[in-house]
């Protein structure tokens, strides 16, 4: 059965290896994304809505904001909450610009502005969506 001793072997080595991409927040588990770092704040930190909230619900939407461009379906709304504040992201298609993917999408605050807030985002050489 020497299958199954590397099956023993190999399963808590990945288990761990992959703890790295994870991260507990809002008492869920929720993959980490470096990349919302390059989105610098968001569509939403860039708001007039920005004063109003504190730096952890912009952070729960600029996550919104990266998950949506980098693994939402279109016209599928990607829902945060944080720190009495929610809303959700709603991408677009993907789209190429020159030798760049791009994709707009539109960040909706509750009990704000029902038209949202709408941007769009271009994938950098490193694989991170910038706005633009």
């Amino acid at each position: 059965m020497p299958s199954s001793r590397l099956t023993i072997l190999l399963v808590p080595g990945l288990v761990l290896s992959l703890s790295g991409c994870l991260s507990f927040s809002g008492g869920g588990l929720a993959p980490a994304s470096p990349g919302a770092t390059s989105l610098a704040g968001g569509i939403i930190g860039k708001s007039a809505y920005a004063p109003q909230l504190s730096s952890g619900a912009i952070a729960r939407a600029v996550e919104a904001e990266y998950q949506a461009l980098q693994f939402g379906s279109v016209g599928e709304p990607i829902a945060w909450s944080g720190d009495g504040a929610s809303g959700r992201v709603v991408p677009t298609q993907v789209y190429r610009v020159g030798s760049q993917d791009c994709r707009g999408y539109t960040q909706f605050l509750e009990g704000a502005d029902p038209k949202g807030l709408a941007g769009t985002a271009c994938r950098a050489g490193d694989g991170t969506w910038v706005m633009v």
